[in-house]
């Protein structure tokens, strides 16, 4: 099957910029380089960079889905081009020229473990030891949840249904990290208790270093009981619905705090619209709200309220993949009910977990 993957990728890329070829062990990214033509190479977190100049390429957005690579974009803005690779978690790349009578050939190599620049990176053929070597310890993957609000700042309370939110969300929160635990997933919680971290502490966790992050909301609206219901999913972004501003006020703190922030959010957010690091990492972050919305929908049949894109404040900076989930209404007649049931809490901590190891392809990683 990976053979027959290898032949149909390469054929279907045999003239573009780059080629890329799946080998047992690493993804292959071959540049052609015209004569005069330069380029730089740097790795930002889990995204290897490649800036071109004297080179002609196409725009593309591609899905490799390797063991080593989730997928490429390459950007043209006039006289360079950029290749940004989404690496999975604990590659590395590694890098070669060849030099050829026309033109240059650069070689980067993506495989587990530690890179050697400079070397080649073409598989040499050794004898078969005398004795198996150890299989190196895997990389943890280190994900972030934040059980929303908390402390002095308890959330949504619905006296109708009994449901306090930041109860609830650290409750699925704690769950989720028992279960991402037991498939070696490292997870920090920005609270384990009844406190209140600032959104900025919040923020702040979701660096290079992490894998992911997940902030976890219960949502409410008007009346006791409400009429509102269902489980929806956030991606950073500009704010498309004007519905939702309310909402985005209040669980970015409320009052005159959730306004200023909310508006230092959009800011950010607008900003981010010419930064293409900032682009690509939201392309990562809604491919991860739509595996985890997906998976909670489907585990608990919740009224489908979608996938969509607003500036909640403590995803706004996020270098990672970042989601901010609403897990239903507190104050809906049988949602809020659902919510106080510790069983239904675990099948949507469960749920959520079974998203992220697939998002991360930690069963892929297990395997190898």
């Amino acid at each position: 099957m990976r053979l027959l993957a290898l032949l149909v990728l390469l054929a279907s890329q045999a003239l573009a910029f780059p080629r890329v070829g799946l080998h047992e062990g690493f993804t292959r990214f071959v540049f052609d380089l015209p004569a005069g033509s330069t380029y730089q190479m740097n790795t930002e977190g889990q995204t290897l960079a490649l800036r071109f100049r004297g080179v002609k390429a196409e725009p593309l957005d591609e899905s490799v889905n390797s063991e080593e690579v989730a997928s490429y974009q390459v950007v043209v803005n006039g006289a360079v081009v950029e290749v940004f690779v989404r690496l999975k978690p604990g590659m590395r790349a590694q890098s070669s020229t060849l030099n050829e009578p026309q033109n240059r050939r650069l070689i980067v190599d993506i495989a587990r473990g530690e890179a050697k620049a400079g070397t080649s990176p073409a598989p040499q053929p050794k004898p078969a030891p005398a004795k198996a070597a150890p299989r190196p310890a895997q990389p943890k993957f280190v994900v972030v949840i934040d059980p929303g609000h908390g402390g002095r700042d308890p959330g949504a309370v619905s006296p109708c249904t009994g449901v306090t939110e930041k109860l609830i969300t650290l409750d699925v929160s704690q769950r989720a990290r028992r279960y991402l635990e037991a498939q070696g997933v490292q997870v920090v919680l920005t609270r384990s208790g009844d406190t209140y971290p600032t959104l900025d502490e919040r923020a702040q966790m979701a660096d290079s270093k992490k894998n992911l992050f997940i902030s976890v909301h219960v949502n409410s609206t008007v009346g006791c009981p409400g009429r509102a219901q269902g489980i929806e999913t956030y991606y950073f972004g500009e704010l498309l619905n004007p519905s939702l501003l309310e909402q985005v006020v209040r669980e970015n703190g409320g009052g005159a705090v959730g306004q200023q922030l909310t508006r230092v959010a959009r800011d950010a957010a607008q900003r981010a619209a010419g930064d293409i690091l900032a682009q690509l990492n939201l392309r990562w972050s809604r491919e991860l709200a739509y595996t985890v919305h997906n998976k909670l929908i489907q585990a608990t049949g919740a009224v489908n309220r979608g996938v969509q894109q607003a500036p909640f404040y403590v995803i706004r900076n996020a270098r990672i993949p970042a989601i901010l989930v609403e897990l239903g209404f507190a104050n809906h007649a049988s949602e809020g009910r659902r919510l106080a049931d510790p069983a239904y809490r675990d099948t949507l901590a469960r749920a959520m977990s079974q998203a992220v190891t697939r998002f991360l392809g930690v069963d892929t990683v297990a395997q190898r």
